[in-house]
């Protein structure tokens, strides 16, 4: 296949970190000459646009693409997948920062003739000094170990905040959809296409540092969990929802978080899925939607290596 890389990173104020992230985008991530950088910004307000437009007029492999109004990110996802001109889209979190050769270390594992997507390994940089804190780091330690144990017995079946597919995959997304990760995910995974995880693409994220906000970031993503099902027929690589498919994985998965964890964080964390999940469904059941979601103040600042 075509080594032509298109990167898309879908923004909406992150005037704080989107200048450090394009370049470490551009200068520690051995971009080809010929790859192209689609970002995607979003009605901001802050200065996300002169910055991003900065870095476009000193490097023409960046793209600047303007939504004078904020429609959701399902839009923005939905521009990068129609004007991509790379045989590879890399979606990348505009609240990130990637580790040194994480983006080519990600798409070489897409030359297998039958992967059609690779994600990769986010590491939260929250300090454990705090509750919400230590719910981020469980959630995500978690996270990858589901991926990297799905990923051996191949079945994986889902995406993250770092993550590349081969075009033609996924020509465009439900406007409505909560998690378009997922939701590509999910339609590769009909399509026949193995899903992998590469731990070494790794990728720093800010989550968000009040319990308010923790809890409205995982509502809004278990709800989405319960629209893609809805929208595929799908269920996702959620564990609720994967258990009647898979209930074995599903044990052993469930076994290792008790035995990893402090016993204190896992009744937090258990207490607060099970509330979470709660609210989605009440969310789901009345016919709501978080596809257009309130940005969370806490995560919107400078990401530093974790």
């Amino acid at each position: 296949m075509s080594n032509q890389l298109t990167v898309g990173i879908c923004a909406y104020n992150e005037g704080k970190n989107i200048g450090k992230l394009l370049h470490n985008i551009l200068s520690e991530q051995a971009l080809p000459s010929n790859a192209e950088v689609l970002l995607v910004c979003s009605g901001c307000t802050d200065d996300t646009v002169a910055i991003a437009q900065k870095h476009a007029a000193l490097d023409c492999r960046v793209k600047v693409h303007l939504e004078s109004e904020r429609k959701g990110k399902a839009s923005a996802v939905n521009h990068i997948l129609s004007k991509a001109a790379g045989s590879v889209i890399l979606f990348l979190s505009a609240d990130t920062l990637p580790k040194r050769g994480s983006l080519p270390s990600l798409t070489k594992k897409l030359r297998s003739p039958n992967v059609g997507i690779v994600s990769g390994n986010p590491i939260p940089v929250n300090s454990p000094n705090s509750l919400v804190g230590r719910l981020t780091r469980l959630l995500w330690g978690f996270h990858n170990h589901v991926f990297r144990e799905l990923n051996d017995a191949g079945l994986a079946r889902h995406a993250t905040e770092i993550f590349c597919i081969r075009k033609g995959i996924v020509d465009k997304i439900p406007s409505e959809t909560v998690n378009d990760d997922a939701y590509i995910a999910v339609t590769a995974k009909k399509k026949g296409w193995l899903i992998k995880y590469e731990a070494d693409a790794q990728v720093s994220i800010c989550g968000p540092k009040t319990f308010q906000e923790y809890f409205q970031q995982r509502r809004r993503i278990i709800f989405g969990h319960y629209q893609l099902r809805k929208l595929t027929g799908e269920s996702p690589q959620y564990l609720m929802l994967f258990l009647p498919l898979h209930p074995i994985q599903v044990l052993k998965l469930t076994t290792w978080l008790f035995k990893k964890h402090n016993l204190l964080t896992l009744a937090a964390f258990m207490f607060t899925e099970f509330l979470v999940n709660a609210a989605a469904m009440i969310d789901f059941v009345l016919g709501k939607t978080h596809f257009q979601w309130a940005a969370l103040p806490s995560t919107k600042t400078v990401v530093s290596q974790a």
